[in-house]
C-alpha cells in the first residue's frame, strides 16, 4: 500500500473535505443509476459501464509500470471479493428501484455495523461490548424504518439490507486482502474481476441504450469512481472515525433530489431510524478509536 508522508497522515481538514466531496459524489451517483434504471437501462449494464470506466483510470498506471507490479499469490481471494462486490452493487442498485430512494440509502447506512459483525469472524477481531451494543441499536434503527407488522416487507427492502451485507463482506476482505497486496493491485483486480461478472448478464439481457441516455450514464460512472477516489484519499488523510460519520448526511442530499426529481417523499420514520444508525454507528467508531489507543 502506497504510504502517505506524516504530514498527509494527520490532515483532518482535508480528510473531512474529501469526505464531503465523496458523500456529494455517492449521492449523485445513487441518484442518478434510479434515473437510468426508469429510463430502461439494466443493473448489469450499470454496474458494467462503472468498471469499465474505472480500469480506464488505471489503464496509464499498467501501460507505464507492467502487468508485473499487480502480481498477487491470491487471486482467488480477489475473485472472490470482487464476487461480493458484485452481488452488492445489484442488489443495491435493485433496491433502489423498487422502494424510495432515501429509504434504500437509510438502511444501507447499517453496512460499518455488518462489517463489525463479519470482521469478528472473518479476521478474528475481538468481541467487544460497544460493538454488541452498537449492533442492537442499528437493527433497531433498521426496525424502526421497516416497522414489520406496519407496513409490507418488500424485496426493496430486502435487497438495501443484502447490499449492505454483501459490500460489507467485501470491505472486510479487502482489509484481508491488504495483507498480501497494495491498494492499487485490490483495486485493480476488484474492476478485472467484476467486469465479466457484470458483462455477461448485461450482454444476455442487454438493453437498448438511445443517445439520450449516455450524458446521465457517463456521469453516474464518473460519480461512482470519483466517489470512491476521493472516499480513499479521505482516509488516507484523517482518521475513520473522524470522516467516516460525514457519509451519513447522504440521506438529506439524496432525499432532498428524489423528492424534486422523483417526487418521492421521505416518512419520518426513515429519518428516526436513520438517527438511531447513525448515532450506533458513530459511537461505535469513537469507541474503537480510543480502545485503539489503549492497546
Amino acid at each position: 500500500m502506497v504510504q502517505n508522508s506524516s504530514k498527509d497522515k494527520h490532515s483532518p481538514i482535508a480528510g473531512m473535505l474529501w469526505m464531503s466531496a465523496a458523500t456529494f459524489f455517492f449521492s449523485i451517483s445513487f441518484t442518478l443509476v434510479k434515473a437510468l434504471q426508469d429510463d430502461g437501462l439494466t443493473v448489469y449494464q450499470a454496474v458494467f459501464f462503472r468498471q469499465i470506466l474505472g480500469i480506464a483510470i488505471f489503464c496509464p498506471m499498467l501501460i507505464t509500470g507492467g502487468v508485473t507490479q499487480f502480481k498477487t499469490v491470491v487471486p482467488m481471494r480477489h475473485f472472490l471479493r470482487a464476487s461480493l462486490g458484485f452481488i452488492g452493487m445489484c442488489t443495491g442498485y435493485y433496491s433502489l428501484s423498487m422502494i424510495n430512494v432515501a429509504d434504500s440509502v437509510a438502511l444501507q447506512f447499517t453496512l460499518p455495523i455488518f462489517t463489525m459483525g463479519f470482521a469478528i469472524w472473518l479476521l478474528g477481531e475481538k468481541i467487544y461490548s460497544h460493538r454488541l451494543i452498537a449492533t442492537l441499536a442499528g437493527f433497531l434503527g433498521v426496525l424502526i424504518i421497516v416497522r414489520p407488522g406496519f407496513t409490507e416487507l418488500s424485496y426493496g427492502i430486502l435487497f438495501a439490507l443484502a447490499a449492505a451485507v454483501f459490500h460489507s463482506i467485501s470491505d472486510t476482505y479487502a482489509r484481508y486482502l491488504a495483507r498480501y497486496d497494495r491498494l492499487q493491485t485490490i483495486m485493480v483486480f476488484n474492476f478485472l474481476f467484476t467486469i465479466p461478472l457484470a458483462g455477461i448478464p448485461a450482454v444476455i439481457w442487454w438493453a437498448p441504450l438511445s443517445l439520450d441516455i449516455w450524458p446521465s450514464l457517463i456521469c453516474f460512472c464518473l460519480a461512482g469512481v470519483s466517489a470512491q477516489f476521493c472516499l480513499t484519499r479521505s482516509f488516507g488523510l484523517a482518521q475513520a472515525s473522524l470522516v467516516s460519520p460525514i457519509l451519513f448526511f447522504r440521506l438529506p442530499i439524496v432525499a432532498a433530489i428524489a423528492y424534486y426529481a422523483f417526487d418521492q417523499e421521505t416518512e419520518v420514520w426513515t429519518w428516526i431510524g436513520a438517527f438511531v444508525i447513525v448515532i450506533s454507528t458513530t459511537w461505535m467508531a469513537r469507541r474503537e478509536t480510543a480502545q485503539n489507543k489503549k492497546i
